[in-house]
């Protein structure tokens, strides 16, 4: 039985889609599902039923405004935080024993200067079903990529996958151009360039001339981490400063301490970015209740930690997961550019 496509805001089937330009060569491109409502003039991406009774109902609880849609929604400003990493299909003491790798969705902390993956790990397409169903409805997520972050090698494939049903803002570990030229190959709406791979700002200026599409990322430990042969400031205000008489307009933060803690924001660092002249962006330890006081606070747009309360009560109720002695291990690198991740 085919699907029923149905605007997210109403519910209405009066829809039509909307033609989307982008990427650093235009294209035509309604992979997205990208639609305009006749009925509420909303622009968004789709809702899909199995059935003419499941919209009924969803449209009868949407207009209901009951607990259960109110605490599973959340704010336009909350943009949910994907780590994918590369994982063996079986682990031994920390040992690839059959090195034979699949994408998924990993817990992720910030440990020893590199960002590692926990024991928790659901494929992406359950990850997917639970943030891009009905009940959450995220537009638009923000993909870390952690093989690309540590080892250079992007989940190519996984990317796509999302980037075909929601707007992305895709941190694939950029170290330089050709690597911000990938990201727009797999159809990212923003390249999300951290310092944490880069040597210098100059680097950034390099990025920003090649294109307007990327967002740099103060990544953040105790000051802005760079790279480790990097001398540069780690001020979050002096590299903000320069990063705006570049002509940047946006800016993300990213709190690798509270990343994955779901522990909320850290206030000594929301008051340093108070008066910033950006489109801003934080996160790290970031919860769906706290888009809106960050959004008082001059900080538009929140990146919600990946597995916080209100997603877990949407995954399935079996975690797949692994003993604590079988975690992360780095993956032997190999040069891909440009080519899909194995599974």
């Amino acid at each position: 039985m085919a699907e029923i496509a149905a605007c997210s805001r109403c519910g209405s089937t009066r829809i039509y889609p909307k033609i989307w330009f982008q990427g650093f060569l235009p294209t035509v491109n309604d992979e997205r599902q990208t639609y305009v409502c006749r009925d509420c003039g909303a622009e968004g991406m789709l809702l899909l039923f199995s059935t003419e009774e499941e919209r009924v109902a969803w449209v009868k609880e949407a207009r209901a405004g009951d607990g259960r849609a109110a605490q599973s929604k959340p704010v336009a400003e909350a943009i949910p935080i994907v780590p994918l990493d590369a994982v063996p299909l079986l682990e031994v003491r920390g040992v690839d024993a059959i090195p034979i790798y699949r994408a998924k969705v990993v817990d992720v902390r910030w440990t020893d200067r590199r960002l590692r993956r926990g024991g928790y790990r659901i494929d992406v397409d359950a990850y997917w079903a639970a943030i891009g169903g009905p009940r959450y409805n995220a537009g638009r997520v923000f993909i870390l990529d952690l093989a690309g972050v540590n080892n250079g090698n992007p989940n190519f494939d996984a990317v796509r996958t999302i980037a075909k049903r929601a707007s992305v803002l895709l941190d694939l570990g950029v170290r330089d151009s050709d690597d911000v030229m990938d990201g727009f190959m797999v159809d990212a709406e923003s390249v999300v360039v951290g310092t944490k791979t880069l040597e210098s700002l100059g680097r950034l200026r390099e990025i920003r001339e090649l294109s307007e599409g990327v967002i740099p990322c103060l990544d953040f430990s105790n000051g802005v981490v760079w790279s480790e042969l990097s001398r540069e400031d780690r001020d979050v205000r002096v590299v903000a400063a320069a990063l705006h008489r570049m002509g940047f307009t946006s800016l993300a933060v990213m709190d690798l301490a509270r990343l994955g803690t779901s522990s909320g924001p850290d206030p000594r660092l929301v008051a340093q970015l108070e008066g910033l002249d950006f489109d801003l962006l934080l996160g790290g330890g970031i919860r769906e209740e706290d888009a809106p006081g960050l959004r008082e606070k001059g900080i538009d747009r929140a990146l919600v930690d990946p597995f916080t309360p209100v997603i877990r009560a949407l995954l399935p109720t079996k975690e797949e997961s692994v003993p604590t002695d079988a975690l992360s291990t780095p993956r032997p690198k190999r040069d891909v550019r440009g080519a899909p991740a194995p599974g």
